[in-house]
This record gives C-alpha cells, structure tokens and sequence, in this order.
C-alpha cells in the first residue's frame, strides 16, 4: 500500500508523513534533501534563479522521484510518500513553463520524460492521497515561522500564485482518491497530540487495510 501526501509548502506534509509512518510502522520515503538538491538555494536565492535554473530544478525532482519509486518496489511493503510526483510535474513544473521560466523545448522535454515515469511499472497510483491545505495567511505565517531560510526571504506573491494552483490542481485531480485534511485542525509541531484525529479519520477511510493498533500512540 501506497500513502502519498500532498500540500503546498508551509502545510506541514514531511512532519505528518513522518508521523504516519511512526504511528502505523510505515516504510518512509522523503523529498530529496536540501543537501542532495544543488539547485534549490540558486533557484530560491539568485535574483535571475527561477529562469535559469527551472529545468536543473525540476529535472532534479523527476530524477530523484525516478530513484524513490524503484527502491520502493524493489523493497516492497507499506509506504507513506512526502509528496508525489503528480505535483512535481503538474503543480510545479507546468507552473514554471506557464510562467515563461521554462521554453518551450524545455517543457517539452521535461514532459516527455514525466510522461514516461507515468507509465513505469512503478508509478502505480496510491491508495490514498492525503491533500493537506489552508488559508493563504496560514500557509504564510508557517513558512515565516518554519519555513527553510530560502523559503521565507520568497516574495509573498510567489507563495500566493502557488497556492492558487494547487487548489486549481486538487479540484481536478481524479488519479486516486484523496483525502482533504485542513491544517487549521491539527498542528503536529506545536501540538503532537492532534495526529490522533489525522490517526482516525485515515483508519475510517482505509478500514482493515493500515494497523489497528498503532505502534507508537501520542500521550
């Protein structure tokens, strides 16, 4: 079984996916580390970044979800996935092209290769997509607050139009179900406890298919 979860920045999606993962003795697969990403701090912090280095960006991604999705059906077993490779493509990248920071030969280029990757044995939709989302003025104030350095020095409208298109995505999104989670109703940083109720309402929707007991109960 395959969990994805799903959100823009600031919604707190590697907290929960770790937290699933704990709770239900999930196997755990992560976005690829600022350490292992030598664009993100060009793409977030040179003043011509976006445009110049969109592609490495998101050929980065592609490459690095490529590797994420093998290991996983090699080794088998339960996962929960810290974003999905839909967004990559259909949030993230198709934004940068609309945007004019990719070409056109750029985008079609990246298209092709994300079109491949759709159609690998290993790209089998999740069981479940858990589509973490809230009030821009939320999502800000986290990336304020928590966000990575990088994150919080990006303009406000950049994190406004993103926020934008991922509501325009999640409205037409038909690949798995999903599951909507409001990030005003639980806060795992400031109050662990409140996975307890993520905990229930994914065991209500998954009924016989995660653990019934929980392997590492909150409180």
């Amino acid at each position: 079984m395959l969990l994805g979860v799903a959100g823009m920045v600031g919604t707190g999606k590697t907290t929960l996916a770790r937290a699933l993962a704990a709770r239900f003795g999930l196997q755990l697969a992560l976005e690829s580390a600022d350490d292992d990403n030598p664009w993100l701090e060009q793409f977030y912090g040179e003043p011509e970044g976006m445009r110049t280095y969109a592609l490495h960006l998101q050929l980065h991604f592609l490459s690095s979800r490529f590797a994420s999705m093998r290991r996983m059906r090699t080794i088998g077993g339960s996962w929960v996935l810290d974003r999905t490779w839909y967004e990559d493509a259909e949030v993230f990248a198709r934004g940068l092209f609309e945007k004019g920071y990719m070409s056109d030969a750029e985008w079609e280029l990246y298209a092709r290769l994300y079109g491949e990757l759709l159609y690998a044995p290993a790209a089998r939709p999740p069981r479940l997509l858990l589509y973490l989302h809230g009030p821009l003025d939320v999502v800000l104030h986290r990336i304020a607050t928590r966000g990575r350095r990088s994150e919080r020095e990006t303009p406000a409208d950049y994190w406004a139009e993103l926020h934008a298109r991922y509501a325009r995505w999640i409205a037409g999104f038909r690949r798995c179900p999903v599951l909507s989670l409001d990030v005003r109703e639980w806060d795992l940083v400031g109050e662990p406890s409140t996975i307890d109720a993520v905990a229930a309402r994914l065991r209500e929707r998954l009924e016989g298919e995660i653990p019934q007991t929980d392997l590492w109960p909150v409180g």
